[in-house]
């Protein structure tokens, strides 16, 4: 069985999809953030907007995450196809020089009768 890049490709864009919803759920969040600074003047907005900043910085570091891993799926899917490829040669190869060499007994032994 063998790899299907395409599908490897499908999960790896899928993967980059739920990157670009984080990215625009903490671009977001910068929004409600300056509406509540704009809202709400009080002692705990301090603590609301450290508790958002490290939210938000947390979300980037998923984003940065999630894109890496949509990356390392399609080089890896790509790896596998060739190392696939490679196999498949080696073994179509191999098959060619043992013919070769079971031709080469038969006539070997055909020519000692």
């Amino acid at each position: 069985m063998s790899i299907n890049v395409s599908l490897a490709n499908s999960q790896a864009n899928r993967v980059r999809d739920y990157a670009s919803t984080m990215k625009a759920i903490r671009s977001s969040l910068s929004g409600v953030r300056g509406s509540l600074n704009n809202g709400w003047n009080a002692r705990e907005m301090s603590f609301i907007n450290y508790a958002i900043d490290d939210l938000r910085g947390e979300m980037n570091s998923v984003n940065n995450r999630l894109q890496a891993i949509s990356s390392d799926i399609v080089t890896t899917a790509y790896e596998i196809k060739r190392e696939e490829e490679e196999a498949k040669r080696a073994a179509e190869r191999a098959a060619a020089e043992r013919a070769a060499a079971e031709r080469a007994a038969a006539e070997r032994a055909r020519l000692a009768r």
